[in-house]
């Protein structure tokens, strides 16, 4: 065993990497100091001042206007010979019309393109307000399958965090603006007005539309679909989401799949490349000046990589995640950049999806194998505390005494153990609302304060379902049928379907494709084209179209009436095919 570990040292040391074996398996005996949360809450409004400010037409230079201030999201115009070229459309139809009107009456002409940075909805839930008949629309080939997804398995779960995420029944007292632009309307925005692009392309596409270069680069980030738009004529670079004035959104309260880290520092190489004398974010005010841009880029990409190779040095080093989380920071050089404040994004919570995504969720802390369950844990540490009620009165001296955090975890522990008595209205759940709001106060990130003030008003007048999409038809017609099935299964409710082991069959006159649909075990089991082996024989066949289908996965129209319609036709047992769907929820 001796010579072995000999051996792989010396390899090291060959490859150059013996100070990062010996710094893995020895703390550093130095240390520098490091900063976090430059986030003031002091300062939220200041920022919201300067950084978003009032609905306004920014001339970035002789073609290019932006229209920031109206949505979480700019808009940007592009003057061409030929018409206006769009970039990014807003969130909702309802935001989108007033930036329309803005920037034609300031550029007037037809809309001869539209760009989309990547497929967040914010950014293109306007699109029908300027997608005119026969206008493309740009997109990586990355998009569809990155759009399709917010609508998909986890559509609930996202929309209720991501309504906590923006604050949706928090005051603007509380919460002047998100950190990145103006608070979303996201009752307005359940209207999408999403179009899916005509046009898309993988690395890298040069336009010239009206005289004008156009250069699109692919530029994973923020999300996996993510482009930017460099105009060379204008020394213009359009950054998408991948540069805004906050620590970067590495992880995002509302849920998302890993933010691919590494792809976002290249990302941010290739825009340094370029140096352009305007950066124009699609969040935050735009910056100029080829050295200003050069420098933010630059400490923007430092950022991202210290807090990922951190992460990696301090895991090899055996700690924890949670002390990873309390131990990253960011050195003085980098803290206290304006575009690094932790007002969006934050470094605890990027650091654990880090370890997360390369690691997984074990942190080789033994305790987290076999745990207690979540109630029979919270008992114990009451029962160690002194019991229920001592630590009830520890967590009211923790908020007279200006400690909310702690009293916060403190109720979190008497919500664990008895979480039927922190219900909407009671007294406990109103003084857990209190100490998330004094905990509120002391937050400067947007994301933070606002999930806090929001978590705190559902404890005090009950849960409020985020707004049902409404889906427009010209939206719903390109969604693949396959995206249903998939939604489908994970619809199927278990205590219905328990001891149940049938199928059903679908086909598709349009497109002549196939699906069965069979429960077991509590599960829904979909398979494309022919049934699998073991699969008992369907109880009923459907057969209608994929349009029809669409309407009918997302109640636009009743089963009934589609078979009234001749549009939908069901062989078979009609009576055992209702009880059959009847074990899915609805809903898209």
């Amino acid at each position: 065993m001796a010579r072995r570990t000999f051996v792989a040292l010396a390899v090291a040391a060959l490859l150059g990497l013996g100070g990062a074996v010996w710094w893995a398996v020895t703390p550093a005996r130095r240390s520098i100091p490091l900063v976090r949360g430059q986030a003031p809450p002091e300062s939220l409004q200041a920022h919201c001042d300067d950084a978003v400010g009032p609905p306004r037409i920014v001339a970035i230079s002789e073609r290019v206007r932006l229209a920031i201030g109206w949505d979480l999201a700019s808009t940007v115009l592009v003057r061409t010979d030929a018409g206006n070229v769009i970039v990014d459309v807003g969130m909702s139809p309802a935001r989108a019309a007033p930036v329309r009107e803005a920037l034609l009456r300031d550029s007037p002409g037809p809309i001869a393109a539209i760009v989309y940075t990547h497929s967040h909805i914010d950014h293109v839930g306007g699109a029908s307000v300027w997608a005119d008949d026969g206008v493309p629309i740009w997109a990586t080939d990355a998009f569809t399958d990155h759009f399709i997804k917010q609508y998909g398995a986890f559509r609930l779960a996202e929309g209720r965090r991501g309504a906590a995420q923006f604050g949706e029944h928090v005051s603007e007292d509380s919460l002047p603006c998100s950190a990145l632009g103006r608070r979303p309307d996201l009752a307005a925005a359940a209207a999408t007005g999403a179009r899916f692009p005509t046009h898309t392309f993988s690395g890298a596409q040069d336009l010239e539309i009206g005289g004008v270069r156009i250069h699109l680069r692919e530029a994973h980030g923020e999300t996996h679909d993510q482009l930017f738009v460099h105009l060379p004529d204008e020394g213009v670079l359009l950054a998408g989401d991948n540069f805004y004035r906050s620590f970067p959104n590495l992880y995002t309260l509302r849920g998302t799949s890993p933010r691919p880290i590494d792809a976002w520092i290249a990302s941010l190489d290739a825009m340094r490349r370029l140096a352009p004398e305007h950066l124009v974010p699609s969040h935050t005010a735009p910056l100029s000046g080829r050295e200003q841009v050069a420098a933010a880029l630059t400490r923007y990409r430092d950022a991202i990589q210290w807090v990922r190779d951190r992460v990696i040095q301090l895991a090899n080093a055996g700690r924890s995640v949670d002390q990873i989380a309390a131990d990253v920071g960011l050195p003085p050089a980098l803290a206290g950049a304006p575009e690094l404040a932790e007002r969006y994004g934050q470094v605890d919570w990027s650091a654990r999806a880090i370890y997360d995504e390369r690691l997984g969720w074990f942190d080789e802390r033994p305790e987290r194998l076999y745990p207690h369950a979540p109630r029979e844990r919270a008992r114990r540490f009451l029962d160690a505390m002194g019991g229920g009620e001592a630590v009830r009165a520890r967590a009211r001296e923790a908020v007279a005494g200006g400690d909310p955090r702690w009293a916060v975890e403190l109720y979190s522990l008497l919500r664990d153990a008895a979480p039927e008595d922190m219900f909407q209205g009671t007294p406990i759940a109103g003084e857990l609302a209190a100490a998330l709001d004094a905990l509120a106060l002391e937050v400067g990130n947007t994301n933070g304060r606002a999930y806090l003030l929001e978590t705190g008003q559902r404890l005090r007048h009950g849960d409020v379902p985020p707004p049902a999409p409404t889906i427009d038809p010209a939206f719903l017609d390109v969604l693949p049928i396959s995206h249903f099935f998939a939604v489908m299964a994970t619809r199927l409710d278990p205590e219905l379907a328990a001891g149940v082991h049938e199928s059903a069959r679908f086909e598709f006159t349009d497109t002549g494709e196939r699906f069965t649909v069979t429960i077991r075990h509590g599960i829904a089991e979909v398979v494309a084209g022919e049934p699998l082996p073991g699969t008992p024989e369907p109880l009923a066949q459907v057969t209608t179209t994929t349009a029809t289908w669409r309407r009918l996965a997302t109640d636009l129209t009743h089963p009934v009436a589609a078979i009234a319609a001749g549009e939908l036709d069901v062989a078979g047992d009609l009576l055992g095919f209702r009880r059959f769907t009847g074990r899915f929820r609805r809903g898209l």
